[in-house]
């Protein structure tokens, strides 16, 4: 969703009017905890958002209101700590910073440069930086590497640097200036070993949610655009010649839903080589605990075994494949979103 919002503003800025509304700070219980963004046009309407209700629907007026009065950037802050159901005041439990400023061409400049430079799951940090006794001024710096890093105020240097390797987003503020710390692309790739029903129902839902997928099969005709139309596509042979597949980086989210039980212990003997941030494996508990027995018998640490969520899932009491997707789905987020 973010880059769809940064695309579009991208594209009609200079030539359609438009505010971009950035939550840069939030405390407490909040909507949303992942430093959201909503683009506003001069009709009203808003691609994105940034949690919803009154709140939204406030940012949203003034953003139109800013483009007729030709405003400079404002900071907005919202209390949701209110008690009583009958004023209209959030009940959240928490605070809410907004940063509401005119897309300008500068702005669309410097997030086409950052969409240009950041593929898929590449450590990119933006750093912006507003100054809370003059909210028009503004700054954003891409750190793309540990020199940027090095090149800034000492005192912020370790700080940064454990968000930027850990991609983690985070705001904090020294003196009047609010800091935000924005992983763009800190969302994991997803890669599927199974083209089946279970496989192509969580490629539909990560993708739903902003995910990259790669699903892998021995089975062309599983391996289709139209079973997969959002999804890379990788032709993969049982034994596995890991040699002539894509690596799989440490961060990424690993399901097997393969067709044989075999196939599944091939997979965990090759994947469970790599440190990777989460493996799931579609199985029942039974199924699990040999293959499990099997793997330790193999030269496998118990440690490495126990790291495999298996049988997958959150337990929801899913019987359909879309709702044992859904079980799949939320565990993968529930993990993701560990901070």
């Amino acid at each position: 969703m973010i880059k769809a919002i940064l695309q579009h503003g991208a594209t009609v800025a200079g030539k359609h009017p438009s505010v971009l509304c950035s939550v840069v700070q939030w405390k407490g219980s909040v909507p949303r905890k992942d430093f959201p963004m909503m683009l506003v046009l001069e009709d009203g309407s808003v691609i994105g958002t940034i949690g919803g209700g009154s709140m939204e629907h406030m940012i949203a007026e003034t953003a139109v209101q800013m483009l007729q009065d030709s405003s400079e950037p404002q900071l907005f802050d919202f209390d949701m700590t209110g008690t009583d159901v009958n004023a209209d005041v959030g009940l959240c439990g928490g605070t809410v910073k907004v940063l509401v400023e005119p897309f300008t061409e500068s702005i669309a400049s410097f997030y086409k440069k950052m969409l240009a430079q950041a593929p898929e799951n590449r450590k990119l940090m933006v750093r912006l930086i507003v100054d809370g006794g003059d909210a028009n001024r503004v700054t954003r710096t891409l750190i793309e590497s540990n020199k940027d890093i090095s090149e800034l105020d000492p005192a912020l240097q370790d700080q940064i640097k454990k968000n930027f390797d850990h991609q983690q987003s985070r705001a904090f503020r020294v003196g009047d200036k609010h800091h935000l710390l924005w992983q763009p692309f800190s969302t994991p790739r997803i890669h599927i070993f199974g083209a089946g029903h279970v496989g192509q129902s969580v490629a539909a839902l990560a993708h739903f949610n902003g995910l990259t997928v790669q699903v892998y099969d021995d089975r062309p005709d599983l391996l289709t655009e139209d079973r997969f139309p959002n999804a890379n596509r990788i032709e993969m042979a049982f034994p596995i010649n890991w040699d002539k597949l894509p690596a799989i980086e440490e961060s990424a989210f690993v399901l097997i839903a393969s067709r044989k039980h075999k196939h599944d212990r091939e997979l965990l003997m090759g994947l469970l080589k790599v440190p990777l941030k989460y493996v799931g494996l579609v199985s029942s508990t039974r199924k699990w605990r040999i293959l499990a027995e099997s793997l330790v018998s193999s030269g496998f640490d118990s440690a490495s075994v126990s790291r495999v969520h298996a049988p997958v899932g959150l337990d929801i009491a899913a019987q359909t494949v879309p709702e044992i997707a859904i079980s799949i789905m939320s565990e993968m987020i529930r993990e993701y979103r560990k901070i």
